[in-house]
């Protein structure tokens, strides 16, 4: 089967770039074949290429189930894309799906939908309520980006999303859908599972680990109050080092730099698993969010003990190597506390993935059994 996939454009090791990974990884080993549409936009040349560009827009403008895009120049790029989608869908014999990665943006899904090609939408987070997050279909505020994010994702003919809170949100909207969790893709896993055969069984060192892509606006955020919590808690006087990595992570040096607090910014993945080989533990932090935080089960996976509040453990909470703070003080107490080695890894979502690859087969959502999240394997 041949599948044409919107995926979105991240920077290489972020979460988003894993979970894109992971969806192709079962795709593709599966035996399926998959393209992803280009990123780059082709605007039109020609007079007759505008006045086409002009009628997709009216058409996704006024059409009975596509929502109005916040600005001319949005709807010109939603149009460019729908056009790229057609022209794909018509440059090979058959396409048999359309992976709806990037929700974000609407063209190749909107395209795709009206060529009658059946849709799965894989949304890494409900975009519309992550900060600075722009979408192309949507205008008004928070509650307007909402529904009209919601009303997008309910005309695929499938839904998948990345964690259980998720699933919750959307089914009080009425919105079926299911739980794929993520797993590395094969290569991090086997890098991952080597780095928990190296840790020592007992470090008495107490270097905490500290990363995340710092220019989305939630981690930095999360980021900046953990290193303020080091900081005026007096735990760095101590003894204790954090290792605060991750891309853009050096810009939180302007306001949380201070002695025991090393930045390391942008590493290899080889200086990133050293660094995971030696820490006591990871520490996470989230203000709010959605979706789920990626680097909890890499973590997980090479043996390293994780330290969150409740928005950082979304969807993990109930794992026992995953140790929940509520407050500064516990989150200090945490720290104080002993490491034993992890008692096991997070297990492949197997029968997840199954569900997914059974989704792509067909558009008949009667068919598709969406089970209640708390048996998702």
């Amino acid at each position: 089967m041949f599948f044409v996939r919107d995926t979105s454009v991240t920077t290489p090791g972020s979460g988003g770039y894993l979970r894109s990974m992971q969806i192709a990884e079962i795709v593709l080993g599966a035996s399926h074949q998959m393209v992803d549409l280009s990123q780059a936009l082709i605007k039109p040349r020609t007079v007759h290429g505008r006045l086409a560009r002009r009628r997709v827009m009216r058409s996704l403008a006024d059409g009975p189930h596509n929502a109005p895009t916040v600005s001319d120049g949005r709807r010109k790029r939603t149009a460019m894309r729908y056009q790229q989608a057609q022209a794909l869908f018509e440059s090979v014999p058959r396409v048999d799906g359309f992976i709806w990665e990037r929700t974000q943006r609407h063209g190749g899904f909107a395209a795709a939908r009206a060529r009658g090609i059946p849709t799965v939408a894989v949304a890494h987070n409900i975009e519309s309520l992550v900060s600075n997050e722009a979408l192309t279909y949507a205008k008004g505020g928070l509650h307007g980006r909402f529904a009209a994010e919601c009303a997008q994702l309910a005309l695929a003919d499938h839904r998948f999303v990345i964690s259980e809170r998720d699933q919750w949100l959307l089914s009080l909207f009425g919105i079926d859908s299911s739980v794929l969790p993520y797993y590395p893709p094969q290569r991090r896993r086997l890098a991952l599972e080597t780095v928990r055969a190296r840790r020592a069984p007992c470090d008495q060192n107490r270097r905490f680990l500290v990363m995340g892509s710092a220019y989305y606006p939630p981690t930095y955020e999360g980021m900046r109050y953990i290193l303020r919590v080091m900081i005026n808690s007096g735990v760095l006087a101590r003894g204790i080092t954090i290792d605060v990595m991750g891309f853009g992570s050096e810009r939180l040096r302007q306001d949380c730099d201070a002695k025991g607090i090393r930045f390391h910014g942008s590493v290899s993945d080889d200086q990133m698993f050293d660094l995971m080989a030696t820490t006591t533990a990871a520490i996470l932090y989230q203000h709010h969010g959605t979706g789920a935080l990626t680097r909890v089960v890499d973590f997980l996976l090479a043996g390293v003990p994780v330290l969150a509040n409740p928005a950082a453990a979304r969807s993990y909470e109930h794992v026992a190597d995953v140790r929940v703070f509520f407050d500064e003080d516990d989150l200090v107490e945490s720290m104080r506390g002993c490491f034993p080695p992890l008692a096991a890894a997070v297990g492949y979502p197997a029968r997840s993935a199954a569900r997914f690859l059974n989704s792509l087969g067909s558009a008949d959502v009667g068919q598709f059994d969406f089970v209640n999240p708390k048996t998702q394997g």
